[in-house]
């Protein structure tokens, strides 16, 4: 009852704490119910089959979201025929896929909302199930079933756009959904490897026993899927984008948490530093040490109720907004919809109070060991700013940042963004600790460029600060966070690898780029259709096991515009020469020791394995592909390979049909639209994490200061008394003001600046290249600015009101 008492006495002081802590929560919960609703889903086109059996998998660590590596369809087909002979199995199916678009009115159409660009053989139908609503099966090699709702009718002409252009079909029928199909030999000729084979059972069939015997059959060459097993099929492009919503979800979560307790704790920290008197009568009057930790503790905890009530609450109605936002921004399929679920609103409410408990056991301590003796105090000097806890604490929680930055550097660069922020969070929990520490020598710092502003308004605030160190520490440190996550956060983007000599010579001496319109790649017509230009075709690579690495298919006018650019380690780039030859990177031929002149295995998208020799390495600045390989060597192997861009001379010439779905850029438009595509999510990332920190740490800095200027009234009425103005004390708060700002701008940079130091190192090490940092300047003169205007209106708008009232008072005295 007493700390309902004190937390509606002092309700204005927990004000700040409140709506921090109802925010946090109602993130959270936005946050949660995301989660916790996206998850993966089966391919629609295997909705039929209860039991799937896939290709072996690869290593994901890199977190690329490379596809399994596939079986030859002759391998494939021995499967098959003894997965057929499994009793219960009616049928086993192999999933023959290629690239598919069709084209009308002279332009490639869209995918459908709930569909993907790629044809499929006519008897992995029985797989979604998809039967015919129209016409027959197709037949022959130039029969197509396609969706109706492209309004096309059996017998009618359509044309595909495939890999290496388009083709007129027939059409033999419609199904009700996205797809292509043709006949299996049609399929066959058209698909690269096979990585998914459906089996068909029998009704009632135990397909856990049918499982069972599939992995028998399979062995360690695949892998058998069953219940929730099948989500592992999820498209690998749905996949690595649910993968970067995921992460932002996460790096939303761990910052809310964060500053939450942060705000939580300052906020307590700073009212105990307040209400020393009040609780030094509390010891007075007898209250133990123990009964007013428990008090503390209560304030904690109806506060923490009443939020994450109001917290959870918000955020359920506003978690469908957030998943609209994701929808919009390509991290979620437009048929994505939140669930809410009443768990992880009661995790959520948990985490709330136990965020309200985390954030004030530092103060809790702190208020225990109040003396009595407190009640009697008048002077504000601090004789210990710095206690042997905090300096413990403090100390810890910097050495914890230090070795996390270590261990980001070391980190793959998805994983370097995360754990680099984690880093900053206990660098910036340490400096804190440490501010009253060096409080003194920053102020004195600060304040170097004022030294030739006289006047005794400049001199009491500088004094005021040295002298009341923790209460200058407390009001710089919501400072010290906003500026360093926005500076950190929007940094991290800005950090560039400068050009492979590859890739940027051939852009270089482009005079224009044909670039896709409505397409994922440029088939080899498209190409063709460029005299002159220069390309690279990717692929992938499965060297054995679960390694894989990138490889690109150079064209001859790319290969001889960049090898001089190129530095060979070993070997000759005039022997990359047929169809059983590579150049590697000095960095993979290190990792898979294939050195030159020897000859290894390679198996390709085909699931075809060949003999290919080494012929040279260049350094890992010579191309972002792992492997240059001859682009018919891709083609040969990769029937759905793409290509991304064709860079055109200015000797070069473009004339493109509108039906191969593409298009001739300036090379400085395709710049601009490179860019952009590449930093949207980035942005958003941006945008979501920059601005909840602004949003929190903004809080944060007008609760405290207000706070601060609010208890200081007593000074303010001395000072007027001694014969300043009013404009002289607001002077003097408005500097004390601007000081705090000032030490929380130049902690808050060090602590961002070291930490993109250190990503920019990492980098530089994990992709074998220079890596440029570009401090974004924007960003922070915008903190810097936000900062100072809050603080400022926090500080100097109370301390008017004040001496207002104490003037009023005056006079009626």
């Amino acid at each position: 009852m007493l700390s309902l008492a004190t937390v509606r006495q002092r309700w204005a002081s927990f004000l700040g704490t409140f709506i921090a802590l109802a925010l946090g929560v109602t993130i959270l919960s936005m946050i949660t119910l995301v989660l916790t609703s996206a998850q993966p889903e089966v391919p629609k086109r295997y909705a039929g089959a209860r039991v799937l059996v896939q290709s072996p998998g690869v290593d994901q660590s890199d977190g690329l979201f490379t596809a399994n590596r596939p079986w030859t369809q002759q391998r494939a087909a021995e499967l098959v025929q003894r997965l057929d002979a499994i009793p219960g199995v009616s049928k086993a199916v192999p999933d023959l896929s290629f690239y598919a678009q069709a084209v009308i009115d002279g332009k490639p159409v869209a995918a459908a909302e709930d569909g993907d660009l790629q044809g499929h053989a006519w008897s992995t139908s029985a797989l979604a199930p998809q039967p015919l609503v129209a016409g027959k099966p197709p037949s022959g090699d130039k029969e197509v079933v396609l969706d109706r709702a492209l309004g096309l009718r059996p017998g009618g002409q359509v044309t595909l756009l495939t890999a290496t252009g388009p083709a007129q079909y027939s059409v033999s029928g419609t199904v009700d959904g996205p797809a292509f199909y043709v006949s299996d030999s049609a399929a066959a000729a058209l698909s690269g490897g096979v990585r998914v084979i459906g089996l068909l059972t029998d009704s009632g069939v135990d397909t856990k026993a049918v499982a069972a015997a599939a992995e028998n059959v399979v062995g360690k060459d695949g892998e058998t899927l069953r219940g929730e097993a099948l989500k592992n099929l999820e498209e690998k492009n749905a996949a690595k984008t649910r993968w970067i919503g995921m992460q932002i979800l996460i790096g939303m979560a761990s910052l809310t948490a964060f500053v939450s307790i942060f705000v939580v704790a300052s906020t307590f920290a700073f009212s105990i530093i307040q209400r020393r008197r009040e609780l030094g009568l509390w010891r007075t009057i007898g209250a133990t040490p123990k009964q007013i930790r428990r008090m503390v503790y209560g304030e904690a905890v109806t506060i923490g109720v009443v939020a994450a009530s109001v917290g959870v609450v918000l955020g359920s109605l506003l978690a469908p907004v957030l998943g609209g936002l994701f929808v919009n921004g390509g991290l979620e399929p437009p048929s994505f919809t939140v669930q809410i679920q009443v768990l992880p609103l009661i995790g959520t409410f948990t985490v709330g109070l136990l965020v309200a408990v985390l954030g004030v056991w530092s103060a809790s301590r702190r208020a225990g060991k109040v003396r009595p003796l407190e009640a009697l105090r008048e002077a504000s000097l601090e004789k210990h700013p710095m206690t042997r806890s905090r300096w413990i604490f403090a100390s810890v929680s910097t050495l914890a940042g230090i070795a996390l930055l270590v261990n980001a550097t070391g980190s793959g660069s998805d994983e370097m963004i995360n754990n680099t922020i984690y880093a900053a969070m206990a660098l910036i929990v340490g400096l804190t600790l440490f501010a009253p520490a060096f409080i003194p020598f920053l102020v004195r710092l600060v304040w170097w460029p004022l030294r030739r502003l006289s006047g005794a308004t400049n001199l009491v605030a500088r004094e005021s600060a040295l002298t009341s160190v923790r209460r200058t520490a407390s009001t710089a440190a919501p400072v010290l966070v906003t500026i360093g996550f926005a500076v950190l956060i929007s940094g991290m983007f800005q950090i560039r690898a400068t050009g492979y000599a590859l890739e940027e010579t051939i852009s270089v001496k482009a005079e224009s780029v044909v670039t896709p319109d409505g397409t994922p790649g440029l088939s080899d017509a498209a190409v063709t259709s460029v005299k002159g230009g220069a390309s690279l075709m990717p692929t992938t690579l499965y060297p054995g096991g679960k390694d894989h690495v990138g490889g690109v298919g150079v064209s001859k006018v790319a290969f001889a515009a960049a090898r001089e650019h190129m530095k060979v380690t070993s070997g000759s780039l005039d022997a990359l020469q047929g169809q059983d030859t590579m150049i590697v990177r000095t960095s993979v031929a290190q990792w898979l020791n294939w050195t030159t002149g020897r000859t290894v295995p390679v198996t390709f998208d085909d699931g075809q394995t060949r003999d290919m020799r080494v012929v040279a390495e260049v350094t890992d600045q010579s191309s972002t592909a792992a492997v240059l390989l001859s682009r018919e060597t891709v083609r040969a192997h990769d029937p759905s390979a793409l290509t991304p861009t064709v860079y055109v001379p200015r000797s070069g010439t473009a004339d493109i049909p509108p039906a191969l779905g593409a298009q001739q850029l300036s090379r400085a438009v395709y710049a601009d639209r490179t860019q952009s595509e590449d930093d949207r999510l980035a942005k958003i990332f941006i945008v979501i994490l920059v601005g909840m920190s602004l949003g929190y740490t903004c809080l944060a800095i007008a609760n405290t200061l207000m706070m601060a200027t609010a208890d200081r009234a007593r000074d303010f009425t001395v000072l007027r008394l001694s014969g300043a103005t009013t404009r002289q004390v607001l002077r003097i708060v408005a500097a004390e003001s601007a000081l705090a700002v000032g030490i929380g701008t130049v902690v808050g940079l060090t602590v961002a600046i070291t930490a993109l130091m250190a990503i920019r190192s990492g980098l530089s090490a994990n992709l074998g290249t220079t890596v440029n940092l570009n401090l974004p300047w924007p960003t922070i003169v915008l903190s810097i600015g936000l900062c100072l205007f809050l603080a400022l209106l926090s500080s100097v708008l109370p301390a008017r009101l004040a001496l207002r009232a104490g003037d009023a008072a005056t006079r009626s005295a």
